[in-house]
């Protein structure tokens, strides 16, 4: 023990822990870097790539060869080259066949290999276990039973016509036996239930972002309460039945439901006597031979009818015979399975008629049913009638007892017209319907989910159809049944009726899953359908997959391949060998592009043109000097699969350096429509972007309109179809222009992208970053050496030909004496030393010699032999040629690439054009007028002026906005969208916003709180808005503080980007603050109000201009204090003289007086009297310039507010005392007055007049 410790001690190495990890750290991303992430520069492949194409040459799945099963080729892949889990290589493989994703596809897919609305693959391996039943033309059949003999991973050819998901009989070609795999049981609340491999694909109804759409899911991925599809198309039926056919369905029916078959014994019973008897009658003719027929009264009081068959020797070789065993036992027997639908449906009359009822319910309702004690023969029953169009659920009882329900009136009168009872259960259930009204408000629960809500939140304009489809289930399938014409009509939109279409035709029944459950492992098997989808019927539920080989562009990447072209090295066991690049005979990294993550670093470099890709490496070949202008007239851009246009900015940058960042667009147009409105078609989406599907396009555009960002769109639809796609977006009659709302799409959805070019490649097993030149230079290095060792390779076989072939000419010169020799020797052996010694031949021209065959000692032989010679040593001499004449491989680089041009270039898709890479947000905003309202409690928002211009038309109106008690406007401003809003605050500083960025909002409501839309600080207010376009609306901006400081400054100083918390407008000192700010003229006079009741009027041109981060000069005289406060400037105007001063105390006293009244003085003065203070008339608590059209708000301390026309309030001179304008409590003072606008003529009336001005300042002056 001792030993052992000291030797394993002994193999301990410490190391430092950084150490370890650095290394081990920079092992891994190598790894992942060299054998996952990045691409070759030779062939622009991954390993991954390069071991599925070579796997499919290696299996012969050339393009002229049939198609292989998905799931065989990802086998061979894993199991010789890639142990890295099916799943990367099956997406690798789904990958190379997408025509969305490369642009030009390397693998030949049949079947479901998704689409560009991010449907999903079909799973690679559909496999379902021995026992599915699959619906074909001439039955309904055991899987297992198709070929009987199938050995395990064999592939099997059958002619076999199957029913696909629609019903449709379409051809089967192969039926594969895939081994045993682990399988999970899917089990839906009404019983249905298949067996598969855990990533067998079943066709399920999903709600997608509010939309119900048909998705393959995997059996591992469905849930509980998932809705899986269950096909019920009626099989149709011929309307006669030969003799024997009817009498054989109603003798196996009769048998299957109350008959018995034991080993030396069999019976039949009913206490229907007609019924029996012709049951009777039919085993005459079928079976024959002795039988009993007893009767006996039993507890009931009825008389039961038996039939006893005591020698089984005749049942045995009749129909009959199928069936053994004890009640839980009993199926449907083989040979109904194969049957007709016609023959199937009497089976089932002639069953449900020995042990089937029917009976009313409470709600107008009923209820058929059918008894049996085996589970699976209530299966069988169950999928039967699903044939027939009819579903049915099985219940579970007391004792074992298992009852096959049909629960609603829709199948019920299905039930009873397709297959229905025998006798006087028939008439009973004609009777029962009879009181059944045909329609009713309580619909069945047969119903297809999520179409209710998607209809209703898609509903159309009109009131009353969205009203009724709220009131109605327009969900359930009898209600389209009874009226889908009147449904589809109340549904505008196009879409919509195209999406639910398919969904409510009642072709299937929407089972919701109870359980998936492990099952153990199976074998299992799978079919392969010569369609499109692959789809197919597998115990009604439905089934696809995928097969595949190589395209014909594929074979161009591995021609020459086992020429010695390229480098081969071992797989990761060493049982095989893979090569390490492919010749690649065009230069696939520039035409397919590649993209990946590694660790550390990234690869993403887009599609191009064949044509011009091989342009540009012929330019390069001929001029290896050329730089990237030379090249760029050959290679103009990246060319994606899917088209769309592309900014010629970036591209440069990208082709230079390796790195850029490119935009991308859809392609748009806009098409009229009936009644003057117009649509924009989306025919081409920029690379990678998703059409439909979660996170699509569609989705995204829609969430926009619903979260009113895009307000122009009516209606969204997708009609893409084979064709092409066609993407319509239809608009709002009278909303913005076509282009602001594309412009609104390539700013908030994908249909602009920016595409990063990152061409990151391996270099010799090293990653770089590649200009377009450097990956031309390698790919044409990568060229030359292929075509060098091809020649090698050629050269190799045309000597060792010619020198065999030398050898034979010796042979035949010396016939005679080379026969002779070879008589004369003991053996071969001695013979081959002979002809070596005798002759000076090698070892291998002696073998050849006497591998001879005699024919070819004939004379014509002998010529065909020198002929062959002749040939062989011109051949030999034309290769050392090229292999001596770098220009002669370059000129069959040349030729080969001519070649794969002639026969795979195509035109360009990706257009090139000129646009802006970064959308200018305004080109996305229409340019209209806006209303912009600020409350006193700080709420803001903005509406279109043409609101208030309407209201006006019809009458005066209120703006109705819904403002909480004692609120009222402050600040109204009428603008354009595109204008710039000033804020100033009291703290001095100026936050700047786009009239668009303020919330929109409608006439009641109260708007966003201001503090949602600047970040204003505690106490921070904003005391002014001035609108602006271009800052020329006035020469200065003058401001006024509380302690009568005043500034000027250029209005151009304030035309610079302000942060989001905005700049400095005016230095304000510790405990003063900004009172207000006036756009003016330079040739202005200013009007300053204190509270001490003086006002000061004084010339602009006395205030020098200042910059922006000054405090300014004083203006105003405000020392001295009033009632123990000190006095401030209250307000700043502009003073005109057409105007009024209106002043108000803090005791409710005001007056109006005219502006030309103030006399202008010096700045800096206290200023002339404005009003005469008393101690009863207190204080000033605010003065604004008014107009006698305007309303006034008083608003005191304790929150009273009064209204008052200014008008209606005296006109008196400056040194007065004033009137009282409002009834002021003892404990209570005004705090402040204000302007109000609130009818939407005044708004209407002030847009005018800013109309007016605006055009009068556009006149040319007089002279």
């Amino acid at each position: 023990m001792e030993g052992s410790l000291d030797a394993l001690t002994g193999r301990i190495e410490e190391r430092e822990l950084t150490s370890e990890m650095r290394s081990s750290y920079l092992d891994y991303a190598m790894s992942v870097i060299v054998g996952r992430a990045l691409p070759d520069v030779r062939d622009g492949f991954k390993p991954v790539h390069r071991r599925v194409l070579y796997a499919m040459h290696d299996l012969g799945l050339q393009p002229n060869r049939p198609y292989r099963k998905s799931a065989f080729i990802v086998g061979e892949v894993m199991g010789k080259y890639h142990p890295h889990g099916d799943s990367a290589i099956y997406d690798t493989l789904v990958r190379m066949a997408q025509e969305f994703s490369l642009r030009y596809p390397l693998v030949d897919g049949q079947g479901n290999f998704g689409s560009i609305d991010d449907d999903p693959a079909a799973a690679m391996r559909y496999c379902v276990t021995g026992e599915t039943r699959v619906a074909t033309r001439a039955g309904t059949v055991r899987i297992d039973s198709i070929v009987p003999d199938a050995v395990r991973d064999s592939d099997n050819d059958v002619e076999l016509q199957v029913l696909d998901r629609l019903g449709r009989p379409v051809r089967a070609t192969k039926l594969f036996h895939s081994g045993e795999h682990p399988t999970l049981r899917l089990r839906t609340t009404h019983g249905h239930e298949l067996t598969g491999t855990r990533n067998h694909p079943v066709l399920c109804l999903v709600d997608m972002a509010g939309v119900p759409l048909l998705l393959w899911k995997l059996l591992e991925e469905i849930e509980p309460k998932d809705r899986v599809l269950i096909s019920r198309t009626e099989q149709p039926a011929a309307d006669e039945l030969a003799d024997d056919e009817a009498k054989l369905a109603l003798l196996l029916g009769a048998f299957a439901s109350e008959g018995w078959v034991s080993e030396s014994r069999a019976g039949f019973n009913n206490v229907d006597k007609d019924y029996f008897d012709s049951v009777v009658v039919a085993y005459d003719t079928l079976v024959g031979g002795r039988r009993y027929v007893y009767s006996r009264q039993i507890a009931s009081g009825s008389l039961l009818w038996e039939l006893d068959i005591q020698n089984l020797t005749e049942l045995r070789r009749s129909p009959l015979g199928e069936l053994r065993g004890r009640a839980a036992d009993k199926v449907v027997p083989e040979t109904m399975w194969r049957a007709t639908p016609t023959v199937k449906r009497a089976f089932l009359r002639s069953l449900f008629t020995g042990d089937g009822s029917s009976s009313l319910l409470p709600r107008k309702s009923i209820q058929v049913s059918y008894s049996t004690y085996s589970e699976q023969l209530a299966r069988d029953v169950q999928m039967l009638l699903l044939e027939s169009g009819i579903v049915a659920r099985i219940c579970r009882y007391d004792k074992g007892e298992l009852k096959l329900v049909i629960s609603n009136r829709r199948d019920a009168r299905l039930f009873a017209s397709r297959v229905g009872f025998i006798g006087p259960k028939q008439a009973k259930l004609t009777r029962d319907l009879a009181t059944i009204p045909t329609s009713s408000r309580a619909l069945s629960q047969d119903h297809v989910p999520h179409v209710a809500d998607f209809i209703r939140s898609e509903s159309g304009s009109r009131w009353t159809d969205r009203d009724w489809l709220r009131r109605h289930n327009v969900d359930r399938i009898e209600r389209w049944e009874q009226g889908g014409t009147g449904i589809l009509e109340r549904i505008e939109s196009r879409e919509v009726r195209d999406t639910i279409e398919p969904l409510v035709s009642g072709d299937y029944f929407y089972a919701e899953v109870e359980s998936v459950t492990d099952a153990g492992t199976r074998p299992v098997y799978s079919l392969r359908v010569d369609t499109d989808d692959h789809s197919f019927l597998t115990n009604g539920f439905v089934s696809h997959n995928t097969e595949a080989r190589l395209a014909r562009l594929a074979t161009e990447m591995l021609r020459d391949i086992d020429a010695d072209t390229v480098d081969f090295g071992s797989n990761y066991d060493e049982s095989q060998s893979e090569p390490l690049t492919l010749p690649a005979r065009f230069p696939n990294l520039l035409v397919n592009g590649s993209s990946g993550i590694a660790v550390g670093m990234a690869t993403n470099i887009p599609p191009h043109n064949l044509r011009e890709a091989v342009g540009g490496v012929k330019a390069y070949i001929e001029n290896p000097d050329i730089d990237l202008a030379g090249l760029m007239e050959h290679i103009k851009g990246p060319d994606f699969p899917g088209g769309g246009l592309m900014s010629m900015e970036g591209i440069r940058d990208a082709y230079a350096s390796g790195r850029a960042s490119v935009k991308v667009r859809g392609r748009a147009h806009v098409e009229p429509l009936k009644g003057g409105r117009e649509a924009i078609i989306v025919s081409e989406l920029p690379f990678q972007v998703k059409k439909g599907g979660d996170g699509g396009l569609i989705t995204k555009i829609a969430d926009l309109v619903r979260e009113k960002k895009i307000t122009g769109i009516s209606d969204l639809r997708d009609e893409s179809d084979r064709s092409g796609m066609r993407l319509v977006i239809e608009l709002k009659r009278g909303g913005d222009p076509p282009e602001v709302v594309l412009n609104q799409l390539y700013k908030h959805t994908q249909m602009q992208n920016s595409f990063g070019v990152n061409m990151v490649a391996l270099v010799d097993g090293v990653p770089r970053t590649l200009s377009l030149k450097e990956l031309i230079q390698y790919y044409v290095a990568h060229q030359r050496e292929v075509v060098t060792r091809r020649t090698q390779h050629e050269l190799r076989r045309a000597e060792a030909r010619a020198h065999i072939l030398e050898g034979l000419l010796i042979a035949l010169d010396n016939l005679d004496a080379v026969i002779e020799l070879i008589r004369a020797s003991a053996d071969t052996d001695t013979a081959r030393e002979g002809l070596i010694e005798r002759f000076e031949l090698t070892e291998n021209q002696a073998q050849a010699i006497l591998d001879m065959r005699l024919a070819r000692l004939t004379a014509l032989e002998s010529d065909k032999v020198r002929s062959e010679h002749a040939e062989l040593v011109e051949q030999i001499a034309a290769l050392r040629e090229i292999l001596g004449d770098p220009t002669r491989i370059d000129a069959l680089v040349v030729s080969e690439l001519d070649e794969v041009n002639g026969r795979y270039g195509d035109e360009r898709r990706t257009e090139i054009t000129h646009f802006e890479g970064d959308m200018n947000i305004e080109d996305m905003i229409a340019d209209q007028q806006m209303v912009i309202s600020i409350t006193h409690s700080g709420y803001v928002k903005r509406l279109p002026l043409v609101t208030y211009r309407q209201q006006r038309r019809g009458g005066l109106g209120v703006m109705g906005m819904d403002m909480k008690e004692g609120d009222f406007i402050e600040h109204l401003h009428i603008c354009s969208t595109h204008d710039f809003l000033l804020f100033f605050t009291n703290r001095g500083k100026v936050y700047r916003l786009k009239v668009y960025e303020l919330p929109e909002g409608s006439r009641q409501s109260k708007g966003r709180a201001l503090v949602n839309v600047l970040p204003l600080r505690d106490g921070e207010r904003v005391m002014t808005v001035i609108p602006t376009r271009d800052f020329t609306e006035g020469r200065y901006l003058a401001f006024a503080t509380a302690e009568g400081l005043v500034k000027k400054t250029e209005f151009t100083a304030y035309n610079t980007p302000i942060r989001a918390d905005g700049i400095i407008a005016i230095k304000v000192r510790d405990g003063d603050e900004l009172v207000g700010v006036r756009l003016t003229s330079g040739e202005d006079d200013l009007l300053l109000v204190s509270k001490s009741g003086h006002a000061s009027r004084f010339a602009e041109s006395a205030v020098r201009s200042m910059g922006r981060d000054t405090s300014g000069v004083k203006g105003m005289n405000v020392a001295g204090k009033i009632d123990g406060t000190s006095n401030r400037v209250l307000a700043m105007d502009v003073a005109r003289d057409d105007s009024q001063l209106f002043v108000v105390t803090e005791n409710g006293y005001g007056k109006r007086t005219p502006v030309a009244e103030y006399p202008v003085k010096g700045r800096g003065t206290k200023g002339v009297l404005t009003i005469k203070m008393t101690l009863k008339k207190g204080g000033l608590a605010g003065a604004l310039i008014v107009r006698e059209h305007q309303d006034l708000l008083f608003i005191s301390h304790n929150g009273m507010v009064q209204r008052t026309n200014a008008g209606g309030i005296s006109q008196l001179g400056r040194a007065t005392q004033g009137v009282r304008v409002m009834n002021i409590r003892d404990d209570d003072r005004v705090s402040a007055v204000a302007l109000v606008v609130e009818s939407s003529a005044d708004i209407a009336e002030e847009a005018d007049r800013s109309a007016e001005v605006a055009a009068d300042a556009a006149k040319p002056a007089d002279g």
